[in-house]
């Protein structure tokens, strides 16, 4: 009996004592104690230091007991990324939380330089925001954020949206903070990060292309045509990928001269070939089935006209895909990741190769077939 009252009583101090410790949170950070970053911008000034540009929400009561949320802009120069958010608390009531962060904004001389740098914080915090959108802005990226489009109060939804939208008819595939971790460290594989550019009159950002990147900077541009095509010769199609060609030169109206297709399925087929001295030959075999969106000018209401239209859709294509490729090799940009398909399955080559300098010169073939495959409800 005493031996079990004793067992009892262990166990209840035990209890108690689990509770005592469990109690709480030692490493916990109350909401209402912080200021939550919900976007961030990072430029480099003349003389080499980070601007640190965030937006966090401010909660306003209305007369009639109604609650405003609004965006506040606030920006600190530093020597490094941390030094400048170090400054940022400074200047507001309470500390900054980045843990809630959707999106970061660099500017495009930053980027230029090297973007890892200024990322380097968020992967050594264990509350970094990797899951935020990344994007690079024409110019400053402070601007980016100070603009008010009339649709959104908040740029933490406006700019998560707008890059969504944008990635869904073609230009880019979403990249996060943690997805571009392992490709600036990834041989033979680039990336490519949206591209936006401020209209200060109409207060709203526009994605106008993707900005080109090797390793840990960014080397050039695309257009939005340029974009689109490079990601379907990466064998990814988006949701709503669209191409306006021109096929007429001779008519009264403009917009009698050209021709809008939505992609509608693709079939991709990368080979590659190398010669014993190292010598890389790719081609790039894609085939696309396309609908036609608009096509002012005539009706495809025989088969001639169709394979007509084909051939020179065909054309103007294949014309694309050169000058994309052209430009990508001119940046060195290997977003396709033939240096990484190189060392998979050719590595005694790859060893042999430099390819930092090797990737400029080798020849890219595209080979492209369209199809009108659907063409309206009119006949």
């Amino acid at each position: 009996m005493k031996t079990l009252l004793t067992k009892k009583k262990g166990l209840l101090l035990g209890t108690l004592i689990v509770i005592v410790l469990l109690t709480g949170c030692w490493d916990q950070r109350l909401i209402k104690e912080s200021r939550l970053i919900l976007a961030a911008g990072l430029d480099v000034d003349p003389d080499g230091k980070i601007i640190d540009t965030v937006v966090y929400p401010v909660v306003n009561k209305g007369s009639n007991a109604m609650s405003m949320v609004k965006s506040v802009v606030v920006s600190s120069t530093g020597v490094t990324t941390r030094d400048a958010r170090f400054n940022l608390d400074k200047k507001v009531s309470q500390i900054f939380d980045a843990s809630r962060n959707r999106v970061f904004l660099f500017g495009e001389k930053l980027a230029q330089k090297d973007i890892y740098s200024s990322l380097d914080v968020i992967y050594r915090d264990p509350r970094g925001s990797v899951n935020a959108m990344v994007a690079v802005v024409k110019g400053k990226a402070k601007k980016s954020l100070e603009i008010q489009p009339k649709d959104s109060t908040l740029l933490d939804i406006y700019y998560p949206e707008l890059l969504r939208s944008t990635s869904a008819i073609g230009l880019f595939e979403i990249e996060t903070v943690q997805s571009i971790c392992t490709l600036m460290f990834d041989e033979g594989n680039d990336y490519l990060l949206p591209y936006l550019r401020i209209n200060e009159q109409q207060q709203r950002a526009e994605v106008i292309g993707t900005a080109m990147f090797h390793k840990r900077k960014m080397t050039g541009t695309l257009t939005g045509k340029e974009s689109t095509m490079l990601l379907l010769l990466n064998g990814v199609k988006q949701d709503y990928p669209r191409f306006t060609f021109k096929i007429n030169d001779n008519k009264d109206m403009k917009e009698r001269n050209y021709i809008t297709v939505l992609v509608n399925d693709i079939d991709r087929k990368m080979k590659i070939h190398i010669t014993p001295d190292q010598k890389v030959r790719v081609n790039l075999a894609l085939k696309m089935d396309v609908n036609v969106n608009e096509l002012p000018v005539d009706h495809l209401d025989s088969a001639r006209k169709a394979n007509q239209l084909n051939k020179t859709l065909t054309r103007e294509m294949n014309a694309l895909a050169k000058k994309t490729l052209a430009k990508t090799q001119k940046a060195n940009c290997d977003e396709l990741g033939i240096g990484k398909r190189i060392r998979s399955f050719h590595y005694g080559d790859w060893k042999k190769m430099n390819w930092e300098k090797d990737y400029r010169n080798i020849s890219i073939e595209p080979e492209i077939k369209v199809t009108i495959v659907q063409h309206g409800i009119i006949n």
